[in-house]
C-alpha cells in the first residue's frame, strides 16, 4: 500500500451502497455515483462538506471536577 500525502487529492470511486452525502447537497448517493471520503466523510466527488465550529467546552464542577451535564445537574 503507498503512503498518502496531504497534498495529493482524495481518491474517487464508485458508490456500491445507496447513502447520505455528508456535504449536505441535498442528494442521497446512489450506486454508481462517483464518491470520495473527506475527512473521513462519504460526500458526492466535487461536494465539499462545510466545517462544523467547535462546541464551547462545558462547565467543569468545583467539587469533582467532571463536565456538568446538559441539564444542569452533575453527578456528585
Amino acid at each position: 500500500m503507498t503512503p498518502r500525502f496531504d497534498d495529493e487529492p482524495p481518491a474517487t470511486w464508485r458508490a456500491r451502497y445507496d447513502g447520505t452525502c455528508a456535504a449536505d447537497c441535498g442528494f442521497r448517493i446512489h450506486p454508481g455515483d462517483m464518491v470520495q471520503r473527506v475527512d473521513g466523510q462519504l460526500v458526492h466527488h466535487g461536494c465539499i462538506p462545510e466545517e462544523q465550529p467547535e462546541p464551547e467546552p462545558r462547565p467543569v464542577c468545583p467539587t469533582c471536577h467532571m463536565e456538568i451535564a446538559l441539564n444542569g445537574a452533575c453527578s456528585c
